[in-house]
């Protein structure tokens, strides 16, 4: 874990948890994943899906602030 990660917070400038950082990893890695072009046309679908649900999660903790789209 880097000082980034441990000095990380949310919006309202609260500390993440390890709960918090989990989260917004996952949905890193989701988005990544969401952007790649090698995948089946239903894998892509799902993890984009996928995204978006924790989207709504990480957006009502206040971790991020972005619309939940795929680039």
């Amino acid at each position: 874990m880097t000082s980034q990660d441990t000095d990380a917070r949310d919006l309202l400038g609260n500390a993440l948890s390890a709960d918090d950082r989990e989260l917004l990893d996952l949905y890193r890695r989701l988005h990544a994943l969401s952007r790649r072009d090698d995948l089946p046309p239903v894998a892509t679908a799902n993890v984009k899906q996928a995204m978006v649900l924790l989207w709504n999660a990480c957006n009502d903790l206040a971790l991020l602030h972005e619309e939940p789209g795929c680039d």
